[in-house]
């Protein structure tokens, strides 16, 4: 029976034999080859070797500049920030205290029946409780409108 060629697989050819010179003559011509590559700059080489345009550079310094000008303004910005924190804190500490001096001092004072409240009278008690809880609340607002106008922006 004649054995059938699978097309698949691709015919397996004796590999040729070289003679000496053949040999000779290839190993030349490899070696000119590399010579040539190692001569000749490559235009890699020749972008990386060749000076920067006036052009390039110019913008380069520009892009350094508004780097560092975005800095400055970042650092600013958190000054700002820091800055109203401080504020709108020390607004709101005042109005705790006025609460506290307004609200809670009279409540006290009315338990253990101190001499503060024998000097005023209820209406004077009640407009000094009441002005207190009003700066108390004027102060509060002026911290969260600090704080708003530098969060909001």
């Amino acid at each position: 029976m004649a054995e059938v060629e699978d097309p698949q697989k691709p015919r397996r050819t004796k590999p040729r034999q070289q003679t000496a010179p053949d040999l000779e003559e290839e190993l030349t011509r490899l070696q000119a080859t590399l010579r040539e590559t190692q001569q000749a700059p490559s235009k890699e080489d020749e972008r990386a070797t060749a000076p920067v345009p006036d052009d390039i550079q110019d913008l380069a310094d520009e892009e350094a500049a508004i780097e560092k000008e975005a800095d400055s303004l970042k650092k600013q910005r958190e000054l700002e920030r820091e800055l109203a924190k401080f504020t709108a804190n020390a607004l709101d500490r005042a109005s705790t205290s006025l609460l506290t001096l307004g609200l809670i001092g009279p409540g006290v004072g009315f338990l253990y029946h101190t001499t503060l409240l024998a000097t005023l009278t209820d209406s004077e008690l009640v407009v000094a409780t009441i002005s207190c809880l009003g700066l108390a609340f004027v102060l509060h607002s002026m911290g969260r409108a600090v704080l708003n106008e530098v969060f909001l922006r």
